[in-house]
């Protein structure tokens, strides 16, 4: 998980203690660096106190409750009448989880609450429908398969693939080919534009944000393939498509086979070639 949080120093020691085998712990010194993380990495889950900076700002936690209604944000605060002022507050803007230090942030549990939150509600959508074809994959091809899914971000290639399944790239194409799965790049832009149709339909992202948040190296990449697989462009579709109707294109499109560049990979594998998707 990639977690982003601005708390004060108390508080702050005890979550990097939590989370200290998470390689993605984005520590933020300010609400603009907060925000700035939020827009351009890949952050799955917020941990914060309205007066990490000595104030208590409930109006800039208000404001990413606005601007990014989907990302999971959890109120970390001491027990004080200030704290539970400002949480009910925000408790009327959509706050929906809040921690207590010294009353229910022991490791195990602080840990457990933020992986439940986390969850990807597209994600499982296409994970559930994937998984028969899932199923007559290797074991740890199907796992990455589903780790793709739910962190995009960490992945540009079949090489990608193949290296966290532990089996040769041409194995990855040929299993793939068998399981109905398309071919990895198919997979990969599939996964990406999911994760980009999650994040877009926030208010507080700009189609440069999610490319950045994606791993692309420009927008223009990133609005090409999602013009291939849902026909039209982000700016005319982020408002326009039901969750259902995005997870059902999203099938089509890694169900529609290999094309040409697709099969240009699987020449370049056989002669050792590069597996680069330059997303």
């Amino acid at each position: 998980m990639s977690v982003a949080a601005f708390l004060p120093p108390r508080l702050l020691t005890h979550v990097k203690h939590v989370f200290a085998d998470e390689p993605e712990l984005l520590v933020a010194s300010s609400w603009e660096e907060l925000e700035s993380f939020i827009r351009r990495k890949p952050v799955s889950v917020v941990i914060l106190d309205p007066s990490a900076d000595g104030n208590m700002n409930v109006e800039a936690v208000g404001g990413l409750l606005k601007r990014f209604p989907s990302l999971p944000l959890i109120a970390y605060v001491t027990l004080h009448a200030p704290a539970f002022g400002a949480v009910a507050q925000l408790g009327r803007l959509g706050l929906e989880d809040v921690v207590l230090h010294r009353f229910d942030d022991a490791p195990d549990r602080f840990l457990e609450r933020v992986e439940r939150v986390e969850g990807n509600s597209l994600t499982y959508m296409v994970i559930e429908k994937l998984g028969d074809a899932l199923k007559q994959l290797p074991r740890q091809l199907a796992v990455t398969i589903e780790n793709l899914f739910e962190q995009p971000h960490r992945y540009t290639s079949s090489l990608d693939l193949a290296t966290e399944a532990g089996i040769a790239i041409v194995s990855v194409y040929r299993n793939l080919n068998a399981g109905r799965l398309g071919s990895p790049k198919r997979l990969l832009v599939a996964a990406k534009v999911l994760r980009g149709f999650g994040y877009l339909r926030d208010p507080g992202y700009s189609v440069l944000d999610v490319s950045i948040k994606l791993g692309y190296k420009t927008a223009r990449i990133f609005s090409h393939h999602w013009v291939s697989v849902f026909g039209l462009t982000p700016a005319r579709i982020r408002t326009r498509l039901t969750d259902e109707v995005a997870v059902e294109s999203v099938l089509r499109w890694i169900e529609c086979g290999e094309d040409e560049a697709d099969l240009s990979e699987v020449d370049a594998s056989a002669a050792g070639g590069s597996h680069r998707f330059f997303f």
